[in-house]
């Protein structure tokens, strides 16, 4: 099955796929003026990475998709 041999099938990630993650995680916690706590900073990782593993690869796209809507 090719799907096994695809890593990001399974949890893992190459080097460079952990460079975005990290990239946009950092950009989006420092918009947090007050920081995250830990409950709200592993949420907040979980939906990166889930959109990540839907096919938003663009850090851009993803620092997009994670602001909160302003109203």
């Amino acid at each position: 099955m090719d799907v096994l041999k695809d890593p990001t099938h399974i949890g893992m990630f190459e080097p460079q796929d952990l460079d975005i993650l990290q990239g946009v995680f950092a950009r989006l916690s420092s918009t947090h003026t007050f920081g995250l706590n830990e409950a709200d900073a592993r949420s907040l990782a979980r939906s990166i990475i889930t959109l990540y593993r839907h096919g938003v690869r663009d850090p851009d796209q993803l620092f997009g998709a994670m602001q909160a809507p302003t109203s």
